[in-house]
This record gives structure tokens, sequence and C-alpha cells, in this order.
């Protein structure tokens, strides 16, 4: 079994999934461009760049905010190919576009190394809590060769496949998080507008028909303006719903309810609720109704 395993970015998703890892009896070696004291302080080992990783570890996992993060981290001045080692397991857990996860595994199997597309869901609680979901695809001889691993991360993992399916699982789940947390925030501004008591709409729609996860969790948020600390930041969805109309384009599949999200999200770019939860939408729904929440 894998004993060491490195692990690059160290952020709100990256630190509880590093924990978790450590928690199952594996050594974890760390990257991150910050500071990795909270890492440190955890029982991490952190190291000085993604090639000494590849130096010390047989599987990586990567959890990085964008397509250019993973970019460096694997091809960099600094990255994991450069160790030159072959064998390597990369576990690729961030939400990035089809494409460019696809160029980057086709880069590593050229250099003898393997890629698993495997996105996560769930806000850092969920993760901290082992209940984020691991939509894991590729090489299904890997995943049961790696399997400790995976379970190390999450006790909810699926292996879905082919690579590539984990993406566009993830795509579908993340669509249907957007329509929610924009489906709750109009209701609410809806009701706040006829004169409905917001603590008693939260009480009573919560347990009804009408609720979702996303309902529950966020509705409190938004009646009570609270929306620090920050679960996912609005800025997160304002990037992220675009990969999911794009998806939908090159299908050629329509998705009105998601084109209004990706509008409503683009809105919150450049204001004050950017950077903060997701749940701060209610906001720009409240601005466009010309009322104040």
């Amino acid at each position: 079994m894998t004993q060491n395993i490195g692990i690059i970015g160290l952020g709100s998703i990256g630190l509880p999934i590093a924990q978790n890892i450590m928690g199952k009896g594996f050594a974890v070696h760390g990257y991150r461009r910050s500071t990795m004291s909270a890492f440190a302080a955890a029982g991490g080992r952190p190291a000085s760049s993604p090639k000494v990783l590849a130096e010390t570890c047989d599987v990586i996992v990567t959890v990085l905010p964008d397509l250019a993060a993973v970019e460096e981290a694997i091809c960099g001045q600094n990255g994991i190919l450069v160790a030159g080692r072959k064998g390597l397991t990369i576990i690729e857990l961030s939400t990035l576009p089809l494409s460019g996860k696809t160029a980057l595994a086709e880069k590593l199997a050229a250099a003898g190394c393997t890629m698993m597309d495997c996105p996560i869901s769930g806000v850092p609680q969920m993760i901290a809590d082992r209940n984020g979901i691991l939509f894991v695809s590729g090489d299904k001889a890997v995943f049961e060769r790696e399997k400790s691993v995976f379970e190390a991360i999450s006790d909810k993992v699926f292996y879905l496949g082919k690579f590539g399916d984990g993406t566009k699982m993830k795509f579908i789940a993340n669509s249907l998080v957007s329509i929610h947390i924009l489906a709750a925030a109009e209701a609410l501004a809806l009701g706040v507008k006829a004169g409905l008591g917001r603590d008693l709409m939260v009480k009573v729609l919560s347990p009804s028909a009408a609720t979702s996860l996303q309902f529950q969790v966020r509705a409190p948020l938004m009646m009570q303006k609270k929306y620090e600390p920050v679960l996912a930041a609005t800025s997160i969805l304002s990037h992220d719903v675009p990969m999911f109309t794009q998806f939908a384009d090159e299908l050629g599949c329509e998705v009105p309810l998601l084109r209004v999200c990706e509008d409503y999200y683009k809105r919150a770019l450049g204001t004050p609720w950017a950077d903060k939860d997701v749940a701060a939408i209610i906001e720009i729904v409240a601005k466009a109704n010309g009322m104040e929440i």
C-alpha cells in the first residue's frame, strides 16, 4: 500500500483533505505557494515544490482553484514532470474545463504517469466530516490499486467510469447547486417583498416540499445577511457556471435555468459580494428588484 501521499493545494478544501488522509495513517507531504503552518501543525510534511513531492511520493493529490494553477503544478519550472519519474498517479480533484484536464492527462501519460479525474463536491465542513462526494473516473486498475487513498479522502467515493466522467458529473452536480441557491434567493426576496417574516419563511419552508439542501444551508444566512465565514465564495460560481453552459453548448443542450444563473452570478463580480459566501447572491436579486434585504 502507498504510504507517502503528496498534496498540492492546502486551502479550505485541501487542508481538511490532507487531515483526512493523515487520519488514515498515511504520511502526507504537501505544497502550497503561501504559508503551510496550519498543515505542519496538523502533522503534515511541507515540501518546497511539486517537483520535490514527485520525488518523494507515488501518489499526488491536486486540489487547486483553476486550470492555470494545475498546469503550473504539473508542467511548471518546479512542477511534477520536472522530477522525471514514471509510474506516478495524480488524483486531480479540481473543477476544471474538461479539455484542459484531458490535455494535462495526455502530457502525464506521455511521461509514463497517470491522472485520475476526480472532482470533489462539498463545502469545507462536509469535507472535514468525510462527507464530500468524490467523483472518480479514469483507469479502473489504478482506482483499484489506490483505493485506500481514495477512501482516505472521503467515505463517499463513486467510481464512474472512463476519464472525464467525473468532471461531467461534477458539472451536473454544481449546475443543480447553482440553480438551487439562486432559486432560494429569488423565493426569499419575493417573500420579503410580500411582507412575510424572515425567520418564519426559513422555519416553514426548510422542512417543506419546497426545500433543498442549499435552501436549508443558505436560507438562514440570506435572511440574517450573514455572508461570513465563507463556505463557498460567490466568485467561485461566477467562474464555474460559464464552464457548465459551455459544456451544454458543446452537447447542443438547452439549459435556460443555467443561463439565468450565469447572468446573476456574473453580476456579482466587481461587487462587495463577490468574495462573500454565495448566499450573498440574494443581494444581487434584491438590487434587481429595487429593494433592500
